[in-house]
C-alpha cells in the first residue's frame, strides 16, 4: 500500500493521513484484505484494505500495493475499506441541535439536542415543565426527558419549571410573624404582621388587607366553591366578569386561587369596606364554613 500523492502541510488532512499511512505501513501484515482481480492479466489477487481517513485509489496488482488516497474536504471514511470514494459528511444538525462533533477525515458530523431539549423517536422535544404542585426530581438532559415528582409535605412548587425543585415553605415564626395561611403544595406558608383587625374597620391597613386577601383566596377548598366566590364577588361592587374558568383539575385550582386574591385586591382598591363586601359575597355564594372562619380568624361585630 501508498499514499497517492503529496500532502502539502496546509492540507487540513494532512496529519490525519500521514499518521494513518504510517500506522498502516508498522502493521501491513496485519492490515485487513479484500480479494481482487486484477484487470490487466485477470490475476486474482488479495490487496490490503486503505485505513480510516482514506480510500482505495488504486487496488493493488502484481509486485504493487494497493494505493490509498486522503478523503476530501467534507468526506469521510470511518474503517479499514477497499471504497473507491470516500462518504460524503451528510449529517446536518437541525434547529433544535447543536454540532458536539465537526465533520473530519475519519467521522461523520455529530449532533445533539440543544439545551432544553430531548432527543425522542429521532426529534428533539422540549423538556416537560413540571406544573405546580411538583418539583424537578431529575433534570432533563439531550437524552432523556425531566422527571417530575409531587412535592412532599413541607414543600411547594407554585409555577411551572423544567429545572426548579420543590422549595421548603416558609417559617413564620422564625421571622417573628403569624402563620396567616399555612402552605401547600401549590404555594408557599403565608405569613403576616397583622394579627388582628375589625372586619367593619374602613382601611384595615395595608398589611391587614392582604392578610384577609390571602387568608379568603387560598383557602383548601374544592374548585367548584373556589369558582362559586369568584362569581359572586363579580356581582359586587361592579367587578369584572370573570374570565373563563380553567379545567377542575389541582392546577387549574391554583390557578383560579390566583385569579380571586387578584380580584380581591380590585375590590378593596375601589374603596369602601372590603370585610363587608366580602361577607356579602359569601353569604351569597354559600360559603358558610369559610364566613365562620373569617369571622373568627378576623374579630367582627358584623
Amino acid at each position: 500500500m501508498r499514499l497517492a500523492g503529496w500532502l502539502g502541510p496546509s492540507s487540513p488532512w494532512a496529519l490525519a493521513a500521514l499518521l494513518l499511512a504510517l500506522a498502516a505501513r508498522g502493521v501491513a501484515s496485519g492490515a485487513p484484505t479484500f480479494p481482487w482481480r486484477d484487470t490487466e492479466t485477470l490475476e486474482r489477487l488479495v490487496c490490503e484494505q486503505c485505513p480510516p481517513g482514506t480510500f482505495v485509489q488504486q487496488p493493488c496488482g502484481r509486485g504493487r500495493p494497493t494505493a490509498c488516497a486522503a478523503c476530501p474536504p467534507r468526506h469521510y471514511t470511518q474503517f479499514w475499506n477497499y471504497l473507491d470514494r470516500c462518504r460524503y459528511c451528510n449529517v446536518i444538525c437541525g434547529e433544535r441541535e447543536e454540532e458536539v462533533r465537526p465533520c473530519s477525515a475519519t467521522r461523520n458530523r455529530a449532533c445533539r439536542c440543544r439545551p432544553g431539549f430531548f432527543v425522542h423517536a429521532g426529534f428533539c422535544l422540549e423538556h416537560t415543565q413540571c406544573p405546580p404542585g411538583a418539583g424537578v426530581a431529575a433534570p432533563g438532559t439531550s437524552s432523556q426527558n425531566t422527571q417530575c415528582q409531587p412535592c412532599p409535605v413541607g414543600t411547594f412548587s407554585a409555577g411551572r419549571s423544567s429545572s426548579e425543585r420543590c422549595q421548603p415553605h416558609r417559617n413564620c415564626s422564625a421571622l417573628g410573624l403569624t402563620l396567616n395561611v399555612p402552605g401547600s403544595s401549590f404555594h408557599d406558608a403565608l405569613c403576616t404582621g397583622c394579627s388582628n383587625f375589625s372586619l367593619s374597620t374602613p382601611e384595615p391597613g395595608p398589611e391587614c388587607e392582604r392578610a384577609l386577601v390571602d387568608f379568603v383566596a387560598f383557602q383548601d377548598m374544592p374548585f367548584k366553591k373556589l369558582l362559586r366566590l369568584q362569581q359572586a364577588l363579580a356581582g359586587s361592587g361592579g367587578q369584572r366578569a370573570p374570565p373563563p374558568p380553567p379545567p377542575p383539575r389541582e392546577e387549574g385550582r391554583a390557578a383560579l386561587q390566583l385569579d380571586l386574591r387578584q380580584q380581591l385586591l380590585e375590590l378593596g382598591a375601589q374603596g369602601g369596606v372590603l370585610g363587608v363586601r366580602l361577607l356579602r359575597a359569601l353569604r351569597a355564594a354559600r360559603l358558610t364554613a369559610l364566613e365562620r372562619s373569617v369571622r373568627a380568624r378576623f374579630s367582627t361585630s358584623l
